[in-house]
């Protein structure tokens, strides 16, 4: 390929992106009652709904049936590298002893996106409640992390079947929540809430490497992580979860070239940050902030909407350069390949919002897309 100067390349980079598929995981168990999280009498039913993004735009493909929950991280949906499998964890069901309740649930859906639609493939107990999925990037294996169970399960993925490959318990009070791989899939962050901790691990024939290459302190309750490019990444700080003190909650880059990758920059965003992304050209940061919407109208610090924050990433260091409201609730958040374009979810409203970065702000897209059976609850990506 002739040499092209880097700055072209990049100006050249939403020109050339290909369609680029997106999966939603649709939790029909949930709304927002009084400012509190509450179960619909009669749930619709819950499903994964498949869009393609293409020069900016929305089509959905198709939505399958699959049991979803809300509850954990925004990252119980997973798309493959090539966008024609995906994988839907379910960490909570309706208590058939009380339709007011949550128990435990513990099933990993595979969806066929090869053909004209999307198709239910297999359903699979994983033994353990699932909180977040991530394909690795040969496509060939998939990382699930379980918070409550204090592990992971390593699933070997043939013929779009899943199977079990592995399951592994960390010491006591790891709590992983959620994974990210590096671009080059030879390493993972993992967000270990419980101990309060980002963990970079080696990943090698399909597995962690222990012990980790470095446990790092960003802030409190590391939630979900995001790479920006080869050698630097963010995670969103949750905060202490249901505290609903209002507290200012933030992100942080992690800086992971060289042999003693460290934190080095944080930055306000708002009361609970559920999700984070970067732009693939490694420009921008993304996080879905609550922004305490999801507390009751009385509240002190009561928001009516949820807010995504745009970060600029400049000489090693995070910028807050603009926010944009959305639905009350947020969830997921995603960047398109074009490094323009944003999805972000909102529980209340039912949406997932299409919005777009320009002269360093960001605008609506065009009318969100609303779910008449539930709430978006996650998002994945093909390729990450």
């Amino acid at each position: 390929m002739p040499f092209k100067p880097l700055a072209l390349l990049l100006a050249l980079s939403p020109l050339c992106a290909a369609a680029q598929t997106f999966g939603v995981a649709v939790d029909s168990k949930v709304i927002l009652r009084n400012g509190a999280g509450a179960i619909p009498e009669r749930p619709a039913g819950d499903s994964a709904a498949f869009f393609r993004l293409e020069d900016g735009r929305l089509r959905k493909l198709g939505e399958v049936a699959v049991p979803t929950s809300y509850l954990g991280p925004p990252t119980s949906i997973a798309v493959s590298p090539r966008g024609d499998l995906a994988l839907v964890l379910s960490s909570s069901k309706v208590d058939p002893a009380d339709p007011t309740r949550y128990a435990a649930d513990d099933r990993l859906s595979v969806v066929d996106l090869s053909g004209k639609a999307p198709k239910l493939v297999q359903t699979l107990a994983l033994g353990v409640r699932p909180s977040s999925v991530k394909f690795d990037r040969s496509g060939d294996t998939a990382l699930v992390s379980s918070n409550p169970d204090n592990g992971f399960v390593y699933l070997s993925i043939r013929d779009r079947r899943a199977a079990i490959a592995e399951k592994s318990t960390l010491a006591p009070s790891m709590g992983p929540l959620s994974s990210a791989f590096a671009p080059d899939g030879k390493r993972v962050l993992v967000a270990q809430s419980d101990a309060q901790r980002v963990s970079l691990y080696d990943w090698r024939d399909g597995r962690i490497v222990q012990p980790a290459i470095r446990d790092m302190a960003a802030g409190v309750t590391p939630f979900t992580v995001a790479w920006c490019g080869a050698d630097l990444a963010v995670v969103g700080n949750f905060g202490i979860p249901d505290s609903g003190n209002g507290d200012i909650d933030t992100v942080s880059l992690i800086d992971l070239a060289g042999a003693r990758p460290r934190v080095i920059d944080t930055v306000a965003v708002g009361s609970a940050p559920e999700d984070v992304a970067c732009s693939p050209d490694g420009r921008y940061a993304v996080a879905a902030v609550q922004n305490m919407s999801n507390r009751p109208a009385a509240h002190p610090w009561y928001s009516p909407h949820s807010l995504v924050v745009l970060l600029k990433i400049e000489d090693r260091r995070l910028r807050r350069i603009d926010a944009a409201p959305i639905g009350a609730w947020a969830e997921g958040v995603a960047f398109g390949d074009d490094s323009r374009s944003v999805l972000a979810q909102s529980i209340d409203d039912r949406a997932l919002h299409l919005l777009r970065i320009e002269n360093e702000r960001l605008k609506p897209a065009g009318a969100p897309v609303v779910f008449a059976n539930g709430a978006p609850a996650a998002i994945g990506v093909a390729g990450r």
